[in-house]
């Protein structure tokens, strides 16, 4: 028979949820429901949202430093920055008339603006390559004469979250890439698959689900 017992902690139990840390989410999805039918404006929103956090103690004003990304937010500051840029220099009407004058047929115009934004988002982030892409999807709708330049916007903003074949392009491929082991090839080897699947899907729908009118 022994005298002593071993006593270690395992893990510190969570506190049971109480009715008042429901409402977070419960705002959470409220302003996203008042984003998406455009009833206020997102950035209003977002600043709304975090005074109550901050004032129902949700969120101490101390971590708020912490808790924001600043180096993302730089990143697509400098991005809108350069967009800007391409605008005004005009480089992204060159850009545009570059691509519809290549000698290729406007019918390819979206598949090689997804091409290109894809690339960019592989090589660089999706923020980026969603700033830099729309002063161009733009130009480029203005070239080809469309009525509205949101069928070659959307083109961008798919082809800005198509990053599979680089663990650079987007936050969660480097998550899994660490704690999984992969390496670049392994990225690449199924990513590139994964690109094409969506650059045909794009290249074949895009018509159907926004006219190139």
């Amino acid at each position: 028979r022994s005298d002593f017992l071993l006593v270690s902690r395992i893990a510190a139990l969570p506190a049971p949820p109480k009715l008042l840390d429901m409402i977070p989410p419960i705002l959470f999805l409220a302003g996203l429901l008042l984003t998406v039918f455009d009833v206020m404006p997102m950035v209003q929103v977002a600043v709304t949202l975090a005074c109550l956090f901050v004032l129902g103690g949700w969120v101490r004003a101390a971590d708020i430093r912490s808790i924001v990304d600043w180096q993302l937010l730089i990143l697509i500051g400098s991005a809108l920055g350069l967009a800007q840029g391409m605008t005004t220099s005009g480089l992204a009407h060159s850009l545009a008339q570059g691509v519809l004058q290549s000698g290729l047929p406007r019918a390819l115009a979206p598949s090689i603006l997804f091409l290109v934004i894809m690339v960019v988002t592989e090589l660089v982030t999706n923020n980026a390559a969603a700033a830099l892409g729309v002063p161009l999807a733009i130009s480029m709708a203005k070239e080809m004469g469309m009525k509205s330049p949101k069928p070659l916007v959307m083109v961008v903003m798919l082809a800005a979250s198509t990053s599979y074949a680089s663990p650079i392009g987007y936050a969660t491929n480097l998550m899994v890439k660490g704690p999984g082991g992969y390496s670049f090839l392994d990225f690449l080897r199924i990513g590139l698959i994964m690109d094409l699947i969506w650059l045909l899907g794009v290249s074949l729908l895009l018509p159907f689900i926004w006219p190139m009118g």
